[in-house]
């Protein structure tokens, strides 16, 4: 989605006209700095270029003059042609200037794209080790069930074997024999029960622990997609920066070879009693 210009065109012209009438030559870093540093470097290029070309325009308009004094002007025109190229050379050296930092924002941009991307890539690694260790957990908590229920039902059935041998221990209190089995047989019971509860103890608290560790694996994944979420925004955010980056630096660079056109190709006229009249809109002198 294309960013929310900052800066219209208006401001830009309106900068550029004050800069004007100050006896300022309005350049896109002296407009940046005058509207408080906001915009990109390729919007207030691009904005300050229209200025130019309509000031360009009023000009020409306004140089329709009669050709007697349109021939008293060449003179002083063929003069300033120098100036006027020096002054495009100031420009396109200017243009030239933004044209590299526009270059170097985009390196910028470009790194930064690529540490999200790498910084992506490691949430991806993480949250598939902690859906991984999640597994691992849940199925340790299954075996971990399935223990606690065979040794609750080992405990059950020691305590059914007591029953019946109490029982046997009652019916036969003549039988001395008997009764030592029923003793020996009660006391194997009593041991098996305590070491079941034991054990079912033990396996209780390693439940317990494995429910924990459980709900602390589901919660790293959880904070790894909403890392994973964010990070796909920033870089969805980034990269529509870049994308308007190159857009202004394509433009700047289009403007500057326009320049190289105008100062490679402006005429120097020669003054002479018989030269004919010049073209109308011949080549402005440089505001400065």
């Amino acid at each position: 989605m294309a960013r929310e210009a900052l800066i219209t065109a208006e401001q830009v012209y309106a900068a550029a006209d004050a800069m004007k009438a100050q006896g300022i030559k309005p350049t896109s870093r002296l407009i940046r700095e005058r509207l408080g540093n906001v915009g990109s470097m390729g919007t207030v290029n691009r904005l300050l270029q229209n200025w130019k070309a309509s000031q360009e325009r009023a000009i020409a308009g306004a140089l329709t003059l009669p050709p007697p004094l349109q021939r008293a002007l060449l003179d002083h025109i063929d003069l300033e042609l120098t100036t006027q190229r020096a002054a495009l050379e100031t420009e396109l050296a200017e243009l030239q200037q933004e044209v590299a930092d526009l270059a170097t924002e985009n390196e910028r941009q470009a790194g930064t794209i690529q540490s999200l991307e790498e910084t992506l890539d490691a949430q991806a690694i993480e949250k598939a080790a902690a859906e991984g260790k999640a597994a691992q957990l849940s199925v340790s908590l299954d075996a971990a069930r399935d223990e606690i229920t065979r040794e609750r039902a080992s405990a059950e059935a020691a305590r059914t074997e007591l029953a019946k041998a109490l029982l046997r221990l009652e019916s036969l209190p003549r039988l001395e024999g008997d009764l030592s089995q029923a003793r020996l047989a009660l006391e194997e019971q009593r041991h098996a029960r305590v070491s079941a509860e034991q054990s079912a103890a033990v396996l209780d608290a390693q439940r317990d622990d494995l429910l924990t560790r459980l709900e602390e694996a589901k919660t790293l994944v959880n904070r790894a997609e909403e890392r994973t979420g964010q990070l796909a925004a920033e870089l969805s955010k980034v990269r529509a920066e870049l994308d308007q980056a190159r857009l202004d630096a394509r433009q700047a660079a289009e403007a500057a070879a326009e320049l190289r056109g105008k100062a490679a190709g402006s005429p120097r006229p020669t003054a002479g009693k018989d030269t004919p009249a010049r073209k109308k809109g011949t080549n402005k002198p440089s505001a400065t």
